[in-house]
């Protein structure tokens, strides 16, 4: 639009400036004046070129002051085409460097290509990795629960290792102190005309816990034939015999009737005993007879049920000699004070699985201590087995009685 006006604007001025030379000529020529001592002719020709060149001058100057291009174009050409060249020169680089940016694109494209395809690649290896690892994460776990189940098992069996190689030497131990016990009796069989010892007096025959408020003729049928069967199998396994009844070898003195009687009155439990009442040597008949012990507390707990002196200069072997002669003593005072006589084997009244670590402290310690089988719980006469905690006391010149003897 700005260049279509000022095309017609430079028309229009044109035609008037031509009209107005042509005008200015015609009356020159008329008038026949001359202009610088010229003819009319070569003056109107003059006038004609100087109106030609005022169009061209106005043109141009006009163009120059309304355009900016104009003014360039007519005073900084040369410095245009130099800058032109220039730029030429500058975009020649540049086409020339992108050329060379469009092979690196096309490379780098080819480069993502292929390194899209390593990725997707490496998204289904990753992925499928993902999944296996999952899967050996669970196997891992599984593999661990069982490896811990083992390690429980195996530190159950190490345990049980251990306390059986205690136990296999407290029995070791136990079956010599029987053996020097078993010595000592045959040492002191009474020999006789008609054989040799076989019950000595107090022996137990039978035990059980018996309660009251039962019918006699109950009691006689349930608790005392039992007992004398048990008891008389025992007897007839050592050799004694009831002459004229050789499936027999008990004599009774108790009166069932009225020993049946006092138990039914009994207000709780209470244990009783099928005892030998004499000395009895081989095939002769093995006199009995019941013994009735009410229920009631016989050891406190915490009650020191026997206790002895020992040096750390022992051996260990005479160290656990001594702690299985205090079970003995321990399991004999409960006899005595009427405790049932099942479960009082010397391996159920103490866990000897702490001895190795208790010998361990003895000999290290430097001196001498007092070992004590001390009572765990109450105990109670109906209630076996007796139980008991092996523990080292102070220095105590007191040394338990019943240990002596």
């Amino acid at each position: 639009m700005y260049g279509s006006v000022l095309i017609l604007t430079i028309a229009i001025l044109g035609g008037l400036i031509a009209l107005l030379g042509d005008r200015v000529g015609m009356r020159m020529g008329k008038k026949r004046l001359s202009l610088f001592g010229l003819r009319p002719k070569y003056t109107s020709m003059v006038i004609t070129v100087l109106t030609g060149l005022a169009i061209s001058g106005l043109t141009l100057l006009l163009l120059a002051v309304v355009s900016d291009d104009v003014r360039t174009a007519l005073f900084h050409m040369k410095q245009v085409r130099g800058e032109l060249t220039a730029l030429k020169a500058e975009y020649q680089e540049i086409l020339e460097k992108l050329r060379e940016a469009l092979v690196e694109q096309k490379k780098t494209e080819e480069l993502l290509a292929t390194t899209e395809a390593y990725y997707r690649e490496a998204a289904a290896t990753l992925e499928q990795t993902r999944k296996e690892l999952h899967e050996n994460k669970e196997e891992l776990a599984y593999n661990q629960k069982r490896l811990h189940a083992l390690e429980e098992v195996i530190k159950g069996l190490e345990e049980t290792k251990v306390g059986l190689e205690v136990e296999k030497e407290r029995l070791h131990k136990e079956v010599q102190v029987l053996a020097a016990e078993a010595s000592t009796l045959r040492d002191n069989l009474e020999i006789t005309k008609t054989g040799r010892l076989i019950f000595l007096s107090g022996d137990i025959l039978a035990a059980r816990v018996v309660e009251g408020g039962k019918e006699p003729e109950e009691i006689i049928t349930e608790v005392f034939y039992p007992m004398l069967a048990a008891g008389n199998k025992i007897a007839l396994e050592r050799g004694a015999r009831l002459q004229g009844k050789e499936e027999y070898s008990l004599k009774v003195k108790d009166d069932l009737s009225a020993l049946a009687k006092e138990i039914a009155g009994l207000d709780g439990p209470a244990v009783l005993r099928l005892v030998v009442d004499h000395n009895t040597v081989l095939f002769e008949p093995v006199y009995t007879s019941f013994q009735i012990f009410p229920d009631q507390c016989i050891f406190r707990q915490g009650e020191v049920i026997a206790e002895e002196r020992i040096g750390p200069d022992l051996e260990e072997e005479e160290i656990l000699d001594r702690i299985l002669r205090l079970l003995l003593v321990v399991r004999k005072k409960a006899l005595d004070k009427g405790m049932i006589s099942e479960g009082q084997y010397i391996g159920e009244v103490a866990s000897l699985q702490e001895a190795p670590e208790l010998i361990k402290k003895i000999r290290e310690g430097g001196q001498t201590v007092t070992l004590q089988m001390v009572a765990v719980e109450d105990v109670w006469r109906t209630q076996g087995p007796l139980r008991v905690e092996i523990k080292l006391g102070e220095e105590n010149p007191h040394v338990a009685s019943d240990f002596g003897s």
